[in-house]
């Protein structure tokens, strides 16, 4: 018995295991480690390639952050997750600021608040904007909540605290919450531009204020059950990067948010998103020759593939 064991036990273990291991963990680490000038490096407009020597320093808001990754990934030519290894996302708040003190050259965000506006020309700059991205401002409620759409109106009356309970729109007997986010994030300013001014919108209870999108979500879904709780994000944060099955997008006017709703301008509240520059960028700057790749069809493309809803130049 012993014989017979012993030879066949050790050959087979030792040549499988260890040379079809080895082999294939290194070789795949090394290229992906130093991707810097990888032949697949998409062109640029000007016949120019990218490499992370010439690369910006691009900045934005986390809702965008999948949609420029997936463009710099192609640009430079290497994995999104080498990619994400140079591209900050300090959200809009923080993007804004960091262009306004000239910490990047590009960002990736909604278009500004008022105060963000200000800030910039008060340190001497003005920014330039360059749509990239069709999406929409939506709101949400719990799935159980009977509301499936409001109007405009009865929109503005929530926000501006005039109507407080659920049955007046139509729902069940409760009283509504309404989660809003910090000032100067992209959710909050989208409430001011798209709904009411911020001097006509309820003074937020600290209870009720988050300071994240993933956190609006999360409370809708917890408060109470989610019964009375409503709040807002951005159109592709909410299905693609924090979904819930807890939660359903309002309608607006009888209007669902889609992508097609939105693809074809029905949903009233559209929002396109941007890259922002300074305007003193320099003519010759490379940032200037991405923008023309990422409005052309290659930005589209990377956007239909990440769940975006490209922007019609026409």
């Amino acid at each position: 018995v012993t014989p017979t064991v012993e030879p066949t036990a050790e050959p087979t273990a030792t040549p499988t295991v260890e040379p079809t291991a080895e082999p294939t963990a290194e070789p795949t680490a090394e290229p992906t480690a130093t991707p810097t000038e990888a032949p697949k490096s998409a062109v640029l407009p000007s016949g120019k390639t990218l490499t992370v020597d010439t690369l910006p320093v691009v900045d934005g808001a986390l809702a965008l952050e999948p949609f420029y990754d997936a463009v710099f990934a192609e640009l430079l030519g290497m994995s999104v997750d080498d990619a994400k290894l140079f591209l900050p996302c300090n959200n809009t708040p923080g993007a804004y600021q960091n262009l306004t003190e000239g910490k990047s050259d590009m960002i990736f965000c909604a278009l500004p608040s008022d105060e963000q506006v200000a800030t910039a020309k008060a340190a001497g700059v003005e920014f330039d904007y360059h749509t990239i991205l069709s999406g929409g401002f939506v709101f949400f409620v719990n799935k159980d909540n009977p509301v499936d759409s409001i109007t405009q109106e009865q929109l503005k009356g929530i926000v501006s605290g005039k109507i407080k309970n659920w049955k007046e729109v139509g729902g069940d007997d409760e009283p509504i919450v309404l989660f809003q986010r910090n000032e100067g994030s992209g959710s909050q300013t989208g409430l001011y531009r798209y709904v009411l001014p911020k001097d006509q919108v309820m003074e937020p209870i600290l209870e009720y204020q988050v300071s994240d999108m993933g956190g609006a979500i999360d409370r809708v879904v917890d408060y109470d059950n989610g019964k009375g709780a409503i709040s807002f994000s951005y159109y592709y944060y909410v299905v693609n990067m924090h979904t819930s099955d807890q939660i359903k997008l309002l309608g607006i006017d009888g209007v669902i948010p889609s992508d097609e709703t939105i693809s074809k301008g029905q949903y009233p509240f559209l929002n396109f998103s941007q890259i922002v520059t300074r305007k003193d960028l320099p003519e010759d700057s490379i940032v200037r020759d991405i923008i023309a790749w990422v409005q052309g069809e290659n930005g589209a493309r990377i956007a239909r593939e990440n769940g975006y809803v490209p922007y019609d130049m026409q």
